[in-house]
């Protein structure tokens, strides 16, 4: 079953990105990369900031493992969440992360791939 991410409405998750007692699914990704239970919980980025950093930094693909699908529209797949405000439950509120994330960099420091 295909799940959609939150933070940018990549429809390929496999899992959802929280459990429904809202534990994290450790999935990253491929689209945005943002990892669930670790972006959030463990380094404090919101979903808004990672969204809006996403979309600052050109909404590039993030994989380099994962191709991005046939024809996918980062443009049309943002404009489904671009106006909405979806922070997940409990987080801190961090603005931005100094941890490296999934590439070794701190979210503020790389270029989405």
């Amino acid at each position: 079953m295909n799940h959609s991410c939150p933070i940018c409405a990549y429809p390929g998750l496999e899992e959802p990105p929280r459990s429904p007692s809202s534990g994290g699914s450790y999935e990253i990704c491929p689209c945005c990369g943002f990892q669930f239970g670790v972006t959030d919980d463990d380094d404090g980025v919101t979903y808004d900031t990672w969204r809006l950093h996403w979309a600052e930094e050109g909404m590039e693909w993030f994989s380099r493992g994962v191709p991005a699908p046939a024809g996918w529209d980062a443009r049309a797949q943002f404009a489904k969440v671009a106006s909405k405000t979806s922070s997940p439950p409990a987080t801190k509120t961090a603005p931005q992360s100094t941890k490296p994330g999934p590439t070794g960099v701190g979210p503020d420091q790389r270029r989405l791939r």
